[in-house]
């Protein structure tokens, strides 16, 4: 198996501000990889060294083996941009056919609307376009050369909940196909669903790389969700083997590492309980919990 991107040692520096220390990292063909991180940890900083649209100060990376500025590695790259496009005043099959007179190779045409789900709106200006339609149109545009390796910045933004669904399925025969798949998102839940791996970035630095569940595992704590009219008083009495996380009108959730041990506590009230279940944090969840810490 051929590495995609290997990443070695990376650090750079904007002056004297430090954005990026000490990376290291391999991707490899068909993974669908969740770059999470808040505001100023370093995302965007690293997707565009991997682009190749700035140089590091530090350490070496590689795409497809290459420096990434080379044209033979930029023809193999696909990029979904938060709604960035050259042109405005055309109409959406005007740009798809202009983009894929820039590839030696590009998709075919047919398989580009397809893939984009545009239907419709093909022949709609630009301008005209609705939020998830030009994200759509966006989408269109990363794979008209059948890009190798895909970059996706907040690629749902906009679109209904159908056509979000019908996207991460798209998104899922690709890496299925072999396609190497990068998103960043703040819909956390999607990449919860649909990432098999996660890169987490915190304070410039990876905090974790690997399989969601391992990254679930750090955070072992078990929610136990209900609903009670009882007071917040009397069930935090009861409850000695887990923390109120949340009240909010008559639903509680307590985290605990003893979920067993939160349920007998309970077990005097149970009757007054209702829709008990009980969970693993989500990446969300993880997410809100880790970027704070320190903070």
């Amino acid at each position: 198996m051929t590495t995609m991107i290997h990443v070695n040692n990376l650090s750079k520096r904007f002056g004297k501000k430090r954005v990026l220390s000490d990376i290291s990292s391999e991707v490899e063909p068909g993974e669908i990889i969740g770059l999470i991180g808040k505001n100023g940890a370093g995302k965007s900083t690293l997707i565009n060294l991997m682009l190749g649209l700035t140089e590091p100060s530090d350490g070496t990376i590689k795409v497809f083996g290459q420096a990434p500025r080379t044209k033979a590695t930029k023809a193999k790259i696909g990029v979904m941009f938060q709604d960035s496009f050259g042109l405005d005043r055309v109409r959406g099959n005007e740009l798809i056919k202009l983009v894929r007179s820039y590839y030696s190779h590009p998709l075919a045409f047919s398989k580009i609307v397809e893939l984009a789900d545009l239907g419709a709106n093909l022949t709609t200006m630009v301008t005209k376009m609705s939020g998830g339609q030009r994200r759509k149109l966006n989408f269109a545009l990363a794979m008209a050369g059948d890009p190798e390796l895909l970059f996706l910045d907040e690629p749902t933004a906009g679109m209904d909940a159908n056509s979000r669904y019908d996207f991460w399925q798209q998104i899922h025969a690709l890496s299925n196909s072999g396609k190497t798949i990068i998103v960043t998102s703040h819909y956390l839940e999607e990449i919860d669903d649909v990432a098999s791996r996660i890169i987490f970035l915190k304070n410039q630095q990876v905090l974790y790389d690997g399989a969601l569940m391992g990254l679930k595992k750090r955070f072992t704590h078990t929610l136990v969700e209900f609903d009670s009219s009882l007071p917040e008083l009397k069930l935090t009495t009861l409850v000695q083997s887990g923390d109120l996380d949340s009240h909010n009108q008559n639903h509680y959730v307590f985290v605990t590492e003893d979920a067993d041990a939160v349920v007998r506590e309970l077990a005097p009230e149970m009757a007054n309980l209702h829709n008990l279940r009980i969970t693993q944090r989500s990446l969300d969840q993880i997410f809100r919990e880790v970027v704070k810490e320190g903070d």
